[in-house]
């Protein structure tokens, strides 16, 4: 079985090209609004990362500060409770 071409263009070969160019076109308009929403969205979470980022660097510094107020208390405390001993009569 031979395959056979015949050199004639007709309408239906001009309707499938003209579907199948619109086709294209719109695929390729809707894969650029696509990427449009994406790059926004991906814009959103990094900023969204951005201000977690922040917030826990300053939790960071705030339980680092309460930290060291605990450490100065607790050292307060050791010499108050030093001090009372030897204020304690002995036997």
């Amino acid at each position: 079985m031979a395959l056979q071409f015949d050199n004639k263009i007709s309408a239906g070969h001009l309707m499938t090209f003209a579907a199948m160019v619109f086709a294209s076109i719109a695929a390729y308009a809707d894969l650029r609004t696509r990427q449009s929403q994406l790059v926004a969205e991906v814009v959103a979470v990094k900023a969204d990362a951005q201000s977690r980022e922040s917030r826990i660097r300053a939790v960071e510094i705030a339980q680092a500060s309460q930290s060291s107020d605990l450490r100065s208390i607790q050292i307060g405390i050791s010499r108050i409770e030093a001090q009372l001993e030897n204020l304690k009569p002995r036997p």
